[in-house]
């Protein structure tokens, strides 16, 4: 089978290795080069990079919806397309170029967390669990026949890059089991549908008059990419490695103790952060910014 790959992110990326093992990548789609990091440097996608190390066939665009692009994927052989995390509407009139259909990998099980950010509003919600759907794309959000979906325990430390990566492979075994029934009879949703809405800048602050496990989840639900940010000494910093929840009491966003983490206080208890970073300065631990006098125990955030 001739297969289409859409993709940008490094979750594409164990699907995209896979399938151009197989020798069935017909082209990758991916989105444009967009400015990154400090100087605005136009930066390839992962998938862009990874598809020109393997001399793939490649196609950069920021609208695949235009008839120009539609016309070049109508005329290629492909009879099925694979996405995962491209990051762009795909339109009736594209959906209906292949024979076989377009195909997503969906990092939740539908019909939960539909939406641009399943992995991220899981996190937040302290969910034990989550996994990978395989469905086909239709016009409706998410709303596609299910071609094969399966489940993972979410560790209570996972962060997103964590649970990004066992989410990407599971995607990729799935994709591999797929293939070899691409004709499997699909399925309805059910249940009740979630929305897994994209993250707002003001969502990433940290509100420390929440519960301790609340702010947990929101760390790891940020981290490592944009961060969870909050007032230190009157300039945001971010928080990275939440560590878990500890007994006792202290003020809202104290620090309490310093070893090779950082001990704050809650509402309710205690939580445990090993990282933090500083305004344009790299990552590091607690016991890194002490020795540094950056931060001491007594410091609050928040203010």
């Amino acid at each position: 089978m001739k297969i289409i790959f859409f993709g940008s992110s490094e979750f594409a990326i164990p699907t995209l290795e896979l399938l151009a093992q197989s020798g069935m990548v017909l082209m990758v789609v991916t989105q444009m080069p967009h400015p990154a990091g400090r100087n605005l440097k136009l930066t390839p996608t992962p998938v862009s990079n990874f598809a020109r190390s393997k001399g793939l066939r490649l196609l950069e665009t920021d609208d695949v919806n235009d008839s120009k692009y539609v016309n070049i994927i109508k005329s290629t052989d492909a009879e099925l397309a694979i996405v995962a995390s491209f990051g762009q509407i795909l339109k009736p009139e594209l959906l209906s170029t292949l024979k076989k259909g377009f195909f997503n990998i969906h990092a939740s099980l539908l019909p939960e967390y539909r939406g641009a950010a399943p992995i991220q509003r899981t996190l937040l919600d302290g969910a034990d669990e989550t996994g990978v759907t395989i469905f086909k794309i239709e016009k409706g959000l998410d709303t596609g026949k299910i071609a094969i979906s399966q489940s993972i325990k979410i560790d209570p430390v996972d962060t997103f890059d964590t649970l990004s990566y066992n989410l990407a492979y599971l995607g990729a075994d799935l994709v591999k089991k797929f293939l070899e029934n691409p004709d499997i009879d699909l399925k309805d949703q059910e249940g009740k549908p979630s929305y897994a809405y994209k993250i707002s800048s003001e969502e990433t602050f940290i509100d420390w008059s929440k519960p301790a496990r609340s702010i947990g989840n929101k760390i790891r639900a940020f981290d490592s990419s944009p961060g969870a940010r909050t007032l230190l000494n009157g300039e945001i910093v971010k928080l990275f490695n939440f560590k878990g929840i500890e007994e006792g009491h202290a003020g809202k966003g104290e620090i309490v103790r310093i070893n090779s983490d950082a001990v704050i206080g809650c509402v309710d208890g205690l939580i445990k952060v090993e990282k933090i970073q500083f305004p344009s300065k790299r990552v590091m631990t607690f016991a890194e910014a002490k020795n540094g006098r950056k931060v001491d125990t007594g410091h609050r955030f928040g203010t």
